[in-house]
This record gives structure tokens, sequence and C-alpha cells, in this order.
């Protein structure tokens, strides 16, 4: 609730519910997925949104507000998980599938993250990684930047020090030259625009109906095409793209529709 630009985000509503209740709900359509977990801050700009979670039976937990690695390893520590998806709130878009794909390809191969040549924009908002790599990142950092990204920092820059697999999207998923997360007002008016066009209640929204939606009408693309990611994102990116196109992979798992 506390995003400096554009403050109280995972509240504004879509088709009549909060960004939260859109991405707590896609993320329980996942096979893999034990429990969905919306970790919200202690700090008193988020007692609103609790009261949301509390009023729709939504889990939560509150933890640090600048610490988010903490909020997530006292959850890890209390549930025990194998692997966790750190999903950002405001991505009401995020796919179950992918993140199913995912979980599949780390356990397959006893992966602890996963590489992805040529994502595109689709695909943004949830990235699984095994709980042990987060628990050693916590253990082993002092970093504000690793303790505010969840570890991001040290998984980009130190590639060698994990077992990585590379998993292949669905072609037909791969959206170039986009954005597809609510960071400003012009994200907003995309989302309001994408869920005002086909979000229904009774079907769900699949990932392949937004990306056939956004191809279609290309000209939505546009309303947001002069936001950027924050610099450090950006810096993250670019290091990622170098260092990891190159570096071992340990298997490749490529895209199942029905993981």
């Amino acid at each position: 609730m506390s995003s400096t630009r554009l403050p109280g985000k995972v509240m504004l509503p879509l088709a009549g519910k909060p960004v939260v209740w859109h991405v707590y709900n896609r993320a329980k359509q996942c096979k893999y997925v034990d429990e969905a977990i919306v970790a919200a801050s202690t700090d008193k700009s988020d007692d609103e949104l609790v009261d949301f979670l509390k009023a729709n039976n939504i889990n939560y937990y509150r933890g640090s507000l600048d610490n988010v690695l903490k909020r997530f390893m006292d959850i890890i520590y209390e549930k025990k998980p194998q692997y966790v998806v750190r999903i950002t709130a405001d991505c009401p878009h995020i796919c179950p599938i992918w993140i199913d794909n995912q979980i599949k390809a780390l356990n397959l191969f006893d992966g602890d993250v996963v590489y992805c040549e040529n994502m595109g924009c689709a695909f943004e908002g949830a990235g699984v990684v095994k709980a042990s790599v987060l628990e050693h990142i916590f253990k082993n950092t002092s970093d504000d930047q690793n303790k505010e990204h969840v570890g991001a920092v040290f998984i980009t820059q130190n590639p060698d020090k994990l077992r990585i697999v590379e998993v292949c999207p669905k072609e037909s998923l791969i959206l170039q030259n986009c954005r597809l997360t609510l960071d400003e007002q012009k994200d907003y008016k995309l989302y309001k625009t994408i869920y005002e066009k086909l979000y229904d209640p009774e079907h769900f929204m699949y990932l392949q109906d937004i990306v056939n939606l956004l191809k279609k009408e290309p000209e939505l693309i546009n309303i947001n095409k002069d936001v950027h990611h924050k610099p450090l994102n950006i810096e993250l990116q670019t290091k990622y793209t170098l260092m990891w196109k190159n570096a071992k992979k340990i298997g490749k798992f490529f895209w199942q529709d029905n993981p």
C-alpha cells in the first residue's frame, strides 16, 4: 500500500474487485501450490489492505515493511515449503499454468531457480525459487537491496552458485515490447481496459486471452509505453541477460499446457 509511484495500488478496483483479490484468486488456481498467502507489512499503511483480507477470508501474514526477505522467511520457517512462488501483487495477470510449469521443472531436475531465454513481458510477476536458496541468502547477506527485493540481487549476480533449469515457454504467449505490471496510472488504465474487455466471473481469464487481445489490438500497448521500470530492475534485467545466457543449466524443460 505504501507504493511511492501509485499509492494503494493493490486495492485499486478491477471489475469490481481489488487488484490483490484477483492476484490471490489466480494464484489459487495453481495445481502445485499448496497455499497462497498475502505477505503484507505491519506498517499502518497496510491496515486497509489487511481489513479487506480479513473480511474476505484471504490468508495473510504481516511482517517487516522494508525487509521483505525476512517477511518471506518468517512464512518459510513456519510452513516449511520446498519451493516458494514469489508473486508481486501488482501483476493481476499472473498465469497459474506458468507457475505450475516452473514448479514441475524445478522438481524434475531438483533445481534452485528457473531461466527463460525468451520470456517476453507476459510472464512477469511470478517466479519460483527453492526455499533453501532464500534461506541461504537470508543468512549470508546484509545487503538492503536483497532484503527489499527478496534476494533478487544475489540470485541475478550468482548464477554459478545455483542449479538452474531452463524453461521454454509457449511460443504463442511470448509478447515483446509491452508492459504488464502496475506501477503508474497509465498501467492501471491498461489493466482496466483488459479487464473490461475480457473479465467474466464465470470463466477464468487465461493469459492466452490477454496476449491474444494485445496482439489483436496493439494500440492498447501504447497506453503505458512511456512508463518504465525502476532503475534497479532495469539494471538487474541487463545483468541477468548478460550473465545467465551462458551459465550452466542442469536441465531443459518444455512448456506443458497441462503440467
